[in-house]
């Protein structure tokens, strides 16, 4: 009895063990089925679709210019009284500059005002006469000619003497002062030179590439080596619609300096344009990663690690390598950029790790 009781607790053991190997053998079985379907997926590298921004900069070297520079000239001749500013000192608008020895033209003010004065008085006895009808018409006509004759000659006289004497016609710094007091100029003769800043000028060339896109300029700045960590707004005003001898147009740039503005005209500077270079958004991917179908562009998007055909449109090269897509991708989208002719359709593939920038030789 006890043999037999010993023989079945040795057959139930044998059971139980028999059980636990097969399924070890299957659970191994099945582990190794996945792996081998591990090792049979393709390994690809790929890349992320970025969004390009749509605003693009460019710069053009360029030199400030005054807003407008004048010779300032007295209209009459004779010598210079007194010159009353000297050069670098700024005006405003209306200052005496300089006068001239006005003598001359006073005495002449006074025996053009006598004569028509003198005129008038006679103009008007006539006049009397010609409404009770003495005198005829032609003597009146006369008159009246010679008193108009005078006060124009008075009124010419009373303006040169005014043109004895210089003004600012706008606000701005003197440049150049080109006689002394006591000199003899004549009438259009330069005496000094006045320059606008209230308002700089700047000039530049641009390509036809740029000058076709200046509606879609976004803003436009200068800045200036010598002066670090500043930048000075320019506003465009006007352009030449025709090019120069070397296919440039010129593009009209101004800028109102603030109070204490370290610009001045004669500077160089770097003019930054930034200008909307793209309607529709676009994002970038490497050129490696398309592919041609039936003459249309294509690429292998990666979605849960299985690959998908999808027909795309492209933009112009960009730097690096890459190139633009307009149509197709969005912006985060993995595409396959290497092996694309070894793929299939819905294929399950393993997507290689990118290199570490920090890791270099993949040793951690």
């Amino acid at each position: 009895m006890a043999n037999m009781f010993i023989n079945k607790r040795k057959a139930k053991t044998t059971i139980k063990v028999f059980v636990f190997a097969f399924a070890l053998i299957f659970v191994t079985s099945c582990s190794s089925s996945k792996n081998d379907n591990r090792e049979h997926e393709k390994l690809v590298k790929t890349s992320v679709a970025e969004e390009l921004s749509s605003i693009k900069e460019k710069s053009f070297p360029a030199i400030i210019e005054e807003a407008e520079e004048v010779k300032l000239a007295f209209r009459v001749a004779g010598p210079i009284y007194k010159i009353h500013v000297k050069e670098g000192q700024y005006v405003k608008k209306g200052r005496l500059i300089a006068e001239m020895d006005s003598r001359d033209y006073v005495v002449q003010k006074s025996a053009a005002e006598a004569q028509a004065l003198q005129l008038k008085s006679e103009f008007e006895r006539v006049e009397e006469l010609k409404n009770r009808n003495s005198v005829s018409e032609n003597d009146y006509e006369k008159m009246k000619a010679g008193k108009e004759m005078a006060e124009a000659k008075y009124k010419n006289t009373v303006d040169q003497l005014n043109d004895t004497k210089l003004y600012a016609p706008f606000s701005g710094y003197i440049t150049e002062v080109m006689f002394k007091n006591g000199e003899l100029v004549n009438h259009g003769t330069p005496i000094v030179s006045l320059v606008d800043v209230s308002l700089l000028k700047v000039v530049i060339d641009v390509p036809a590439s740029m000058y076709i896109k200046k509606n879609a300029i976004t803003n436009i700045e200068c800045t200036q080596e010598n002066i670090q960590n500043e930048t000075f707004p320019l506003t465009l005003y006007s352009n030449n619609i025709k090019a120069n001898n070397n296919g440039l147009y010129k593009l009209y740039l101004y800028h109102s300096p603030r109070a204490g503005s370290k610009l001045a005209p004669g500077m160089n500077v770097s003019v930054n344009i930034s200008f909307k270079a793209y309607e529709a958004p676009i994002v970038s991917i490497p050129v490696t990663a398309i592919f041609e179908k039936n003459g249309n562009s294509f690429v292998w998007v990666v979605d849960n690690n299985v690959v998908k055909s999808r027909q795309i449109e492209t933009n112009n090269l960009i730097a690096n390598g890459h190139i633009g897509i307009t149509h197709g991708l969005k912006s985060g989208e993995q595409v396959v950029t290497a092996g694309l002719h070894l793929l299939i359709e819905n294929e399950t593939v393993r997507v290689v790790a990118p290199k570490s920038k920090t890791n270099i030789g993949n040793l951690l």
